[in-house]
């Protein structure tokens, strides 16, 4: 027998097989890239509503406190007359004119005689100074003398409104209801320098205030009211 030969075929087998493995080793890894990235792709959250399992959102900035409004005054609607003119109807404004004359300088330059003010109490009277208020003054143009009155015109809260009623309940002040509103009148008895008094309306956060010295036509403090008032 003759000595055995190696197959023919087997040397050009082994570098196929050689070339096919390692195109494997690439397929491989080429695969195991695509799935790494995909996969890192799917689990990195693209928008706020992409949350993980068993993890619970968190919001993304705290919300600022709302600042509350204070609460406005509590004062009543009503009427705002904003001259002395405009309280008192044509009327009653020419008979006024007749025998007096409104805030004469002496009055406003003189406040320590206390004639700014429509009423002696002390207590009512800081309260209308510490308010809005207009003051109508009717009085000799030359200077005081012993006839004169005045009025104020108070704008106040409805607390300051009930405030000021339970003051001239506690003064003696004869107080009933009258024209929609609260009335509270005194007057001193007549005497040899005549008669002085005070006449107080209250009503929408209006405070009429007056004190008067031998003067004040009849109906004074009707007429304020129906011209404060009108059409009311």
């Amino acid at each position: 027998m003759g000595a055995a030969t190696s197959p023919t075929g087997t040397p050009s087998r082994r570098p196929l097989w050689f070339a096919l493995g390692a195109v494997g080793v690439v397929l491989v890894v080429a695969l195991i890239v695509v799935l790494v990235v995909w996969r890192g792709g799917a689990g990195t959250p693209t928008g706020s509503n992409d949350t993980l399992p068993g993890t619970r959102p968190t919001p993304s900035a705290t919300a600022e406190p709302q600042a509350v409004a204070p609460a406005a005054p509590a004062v009543a609607a009503g009427p705002r007359p904003t001259d002395c003119e405009a309280i008192y109807s044509p009327a009653m404004l020419a008979t006024l004119n007749e025998t007096g004359t409104l805030n004469p300088d002496w009055a406003e330059k003189d406040a320590a005689s206390g004639v700014l003010v429509g009423t002696e109490d002390a207590e009512l009277s800081t309260l209308i100074e510490g308010a809005e208020h207009l003051t109508c003054v009717w009085g000799n143009p030359d200077g005081g003398s012993g006839s004169g009155l005045t009025s104020n015109v108070v704008f106040v809260s409805a607390e300051q409104l009930e405030t000021v009623h339970q003051r001239l309940l506690a003064l003696g002040e004869n107080c009933y209801e009258e024209l929609g509103g609260i009335r509270c009148v005194a007057e001193s008895a007549e005497s040899g320098e005549g008669v002085a008094g005070e006449s107080h309306f209250l009503r929408d956060g209006i405070w009429l205030a007056t004190h008067y010295v031998n003067a004040g036509p009849d109906g004074y403090t009707h007429d304020m009211v129906g011209t404060i008032w009108a059409g009311a």
